[in-house]
């Protein structure tokens, strides 16, 4: 477990379906956020988890936006308990072990 928590960085604009993604997340490590890409053309909502060399990869996606999330201190088997259905309903949720 990482001695710090919470967020990573200055910047802290969230999109709105990412926010709770973002509190489960920082419960666990570090969440660094990325850029917001306007003008998606999603159906609904999505979260795509993929590991990285030190952390993980998260994409929130919802019908208007994609935000980019950066985890540090969170393995892909603690985002698979953290992010269940039950936490995020509404959500499609996509796990990559590679």
């Amino acid at each position: 477990m990482p001695s710090r928590r919470g967020r990573a960085g200055t910047h802290t604009t969230v999109i709105e379906a990412a926010e709770p993604v973002v509190r489960l997340l920082e419960a666990r490590g570090r969440v660094s956020r990325g850029m917001i890409e306007a003008g998606i053309g999603a159906r609904g909502r999505s979260v795509k988890v993929r590991p990285l060399p030190g952390g993980l990869r998260v994409t929130v996606v919802s019908k208007g936006s994609r935000q980019e999330l950066h985890v540090y201190g969170v393995t892909v088997a603690d985002a698979r308990t953290v992010l269940t259905a039950q936490a995020l309903p509404g959500y499609n949720i996509n796990f990559s072990d590679a």
